[in-house]
């Protein structure tokens, strides 16, 4: 291309002016300068030595001067280009426009990151390079537009960052991999507000998991990832509705609450780039060919009302062939009452991973139309249905009524759930029956649904309660009269050790924690104590 061309194309911010539109202004002020020295020979002189001797040497080095400045201008453009694309290749940097936080992905985490420090890092690769100090705030700004133009949520993150956030999700909080995969994938649409229409139920033990890192995404991001989230039923249409079964170790928040603190950035991420990969949640899990998993989660999307309560009456009730009499004397392992049928009810639903999908009159009016032959409205039971559970609920409730009583003055006096069990276990070889086997969740569901007023802490310790089978009190202060009469006064610890090595004969099983025991200790034998 000519002088003129290059000019034009690498000076845009000049105006190119036309020779044929100024041509005659100049004609005009050589023109003016000529008639006013034309009398003057020593300035007309000077005129013929400028214009055709020092004019033509002077813009020929004007040029030779503009290509060198052009030449050296697009050398410093493909140098600052490729300086560019390396630093911002080379240093992953990120930006959320919403909270104006900037972050650095090193290959394996995401941290966030202060722009003084970006901007320093810069200036410091600009000083090194030495090719770009002459344009080093041009290059510094262009880094920071494209840094910005960088958002955090297009993020796409490396093998080891993905692998290592599913493994901090499974098997802790997920049972599977898919499910870890699926939740991540949850997050992700709710950060992009994708399918919001649609209602993930979730363990009520989660609502502080679920809490603590919608805090972290809305102070990382300037979003909520929890509009789906959903722990009870209210009118949701089963349609949209999906459950999602997470582990229950979720309710620990010493478990969790570490992983949510140091890998929330990591996990946020992830969950974006599982959205923008597989398009959206449903997506993603109909694509996974893992049936189960679809099945459990679309449970409620494949299943109306009615159809879960013939389910229920299919997996947990047996009907006797025919209705029976009133005058017909049954024993109660033929009939349930609505109250133990609501129990069976929350117990199918627990076992489904299901929220109370049905009002409870709702649910009424099913049953009666399903089983009205056999429903009793004058005694609110269902005569000659019976169910495998029953005998097991009615053991223990026989166990409750027989040997737990309220003690409402005593405050100090708790059992854990763990030591009701091993009674319970006592009681049935005592009477003969069955043994049977409630584990924690069983037992603590039990406990909160037949007797509701009964005061339990942190799922574990039910309080102001006393137990016939074993007065934990008297057991200890019998000890510890045996232990004073033999020692001065000893350490709690060694005390401890005393009690737990002379509980004898059945009570073997039977020891208190230590916890109790110091409690009772300090509030009652203090003088044993050093």
């Amino acid at each position: 291309m000519d002088i003129h061309t290059q000019y034009r194309v690498n000076a845009p911010e000049c105006e190119v002016v036309s020779l044929d539109k100024i041509r005659p202004e100049l004609h005009r002020a050589i023109d003016e300068v000529l008639d006013k020295y034309k009398t003057i020979p020593y300035i007309v002189e000077k005129l013929h030595t400028y214009i055709c001797q020092q004019l033509p040497n002077q813009l020929e080095i004007a040029l030779k001067t503009q290509e060198q400045r052009i030449t050296r201008i697009e050398e410093l453009n493909a140098e600052q280009k490729v300086f560019i694309d390396d630093f911002i290749t080379t240093h992953q940097y990120f930006y959320v426009p919403a909270t104006e936080l900037f972050f650095h992905y090193d290959g394996k985490h995401y941290r966030i990151y202060r722009e003084d420090d970006i901007l320093h890092h810069i200036l410091t690769q600009i000083t090194k390079d030495k090719q770009l100090m002459v344009w080093k705030q041009r290059t510094k700004v262009n880094i920071m537009k494209r840094i910005k133009e960088n958002n955090l949520l297009k993020t796409v993150p490396e093998s080891y960052t993905i692998q290592n956030v599913i493994s901090t999700l499974y098997p802790t909080v997920f049972a599977t991999k898919t499910e870890a995969k699926y939740f991540l994938t949850i997050l992700g649409d709710n950060i992009f507000k994708k399918n919001t229409h649609l209602i993930h139920f979730i363990n009520h033990n989660a609502k502080p998991f679920i809490r603590e890192l919608n805090n972290m995404c809305q102070g990382f991001l300037g979003t909520n990832l929890n509009q789906t989230f959903k722990h009870k039923y209210h009118e949701h249409n089963y349609q949209y509705s999906r459950i999602l079964t997470i582990n229950n170790i979720i309710y620990n928040e010493v478990i969790w609450s570490p992983m949510v603190n140091t890998w929330a950035l990591d996990i946020l991420c992830v969950a974006c780039h599982y959205s923008m990969r597989f398009n959206c949640s449903d997506s993603f899990l109909l694509n996974t060919n893992d049936e189960s998993i679809c099945n459990s989660v679309f449970y409620l999307n494949k299943h109306d009302a009615s159809c879960i309560v013939d389910i229920f009456i299919s997996d947990y009730l047996q009907k006797m062939q025919r209705p029976v009499d009133d005058t017909l004397n049954l024993n109660t392992t033929c009939q349930i009452t609505w109250k133990n049928m609501q129990y069976l009810w929350k117990h199918f639903l627990e076992s489904k991973n299901l929220p109370a999908i049905i009002f409870q009159q709702t649910l009424k009016t099913i049953f009666i139309q399903k089983l009205g032959e056999y429903y009793k409205p004058d005694t609110d039971i269902f005569m000659g249905v019976f169910s495998k559970h029953m005998p097991a609920i009615h053991r223990f409730i026989s166990f409750w009524e027989e040997t737990i009583t309220i003690q409402e003055e005593d405050i100090e006096n708790d059992f854990e759930i763990d030591e009701l069990s091993i009674l319970f276990k006592i009681w049935c070889e005592t009477h003969n029956e069955p043994v049977l086997a409630f584990n924690h969740e069983q037992l603590l569901h039990l406990i909160a649904y037949f007797y509701p007023t009964i005061d339990i802490e942190q799922d574990k310790y039910i309080y102001k309660i006393q137990c016939s089978l074993w007065d934990k009190q008297s057991d200890i202060q019998m000890i510890m009269d045996s232990l004073h009469e033999n020692e001065d006064k000893i350490s709690i610890y060694d005390a401890y050790r005393f009690y737990c090595a002379n509980c004898a004969g059945a009570k073997k099983s039977l020891i208190v924690s230590k916890s109790y025991f110091e409690k009772y200790v300090y509030a009652r034998c203090n003088g044993y104590i050093s």
